[in-house]
């Protein structure tokens, strides 16, 4: 979850927030900025999965076991007192989050959710206008397992000599 965090953090620095971006409800709650991005937890799920592939690497075969998929949710906010400039962020951002990313070799997929405009009286920040957009990251758990190779040729010398043929 990390990896994905920070992500979200340098893509809202490249779509034009310039103040500290917050990654803790406690510290969003205590800043009196009114230009303010936030990058949150808003959940992680675990579902059980059993798939397995066999690749090669390095001259040996491995099956990799997938154990869970994984999604991940993080709650992206953009607030100012300017709505024109909201949106102008958040078009940016959308713009530069990708498919997906690298996360420790494998490849995790990125799914924007639902916005949700807030206005000054319904909200915490001291901004007028502010946007919270979901973001769900989607990979998998997996164990890479080097296969060993039976050698044939002992298992057929056995053969022979239970009279097998």
């Amino acid at each position: 979850m990390v990896r994905e965090k920070n992500y979200l953090v340098e893509k809202l620095k490249e779509s034009g927030i310039k103040s500290q971006i917050y990654t803790t409800m406690k510290k969003l709650k205590a800043c009196s900025e009114c230009h303010v991005g936030a990058v949150l937890r808003d959940g992680e799920s675990f579902t059980r999965s059993n798939g397995k592939k066999k690749f090669s690497s390095e001259n040996r075969t491995m099956k990799r076991v997938r154990y869970y998929d994984r999604e991940t949710k993080l709650k992206v906010i953009i607030a100012d007192n300017n709505e024109e400039n909201v949106e102008s962020i958040l078009e940016k951002f959308l713009i530069s989050v990708g498919k997906g990313i690298e996360v420790n070799g494998d490849w995790v997929e990125i799914e924007v959710g639902d916005a949700d405009w807030v206005e000054a009286g319904d909200s915490i920040l001291k901004s007028k206008i502010a946007v919270e957009l979901e973001i769900v990251f989607k990979g998998s758990l997996y164990v890479n397992r080097e296969v060993l190779k039976k050698d044939i040729s002992v298992t057929a010398s056995r053969e022979e000599q239970n009279g097998d043929n």
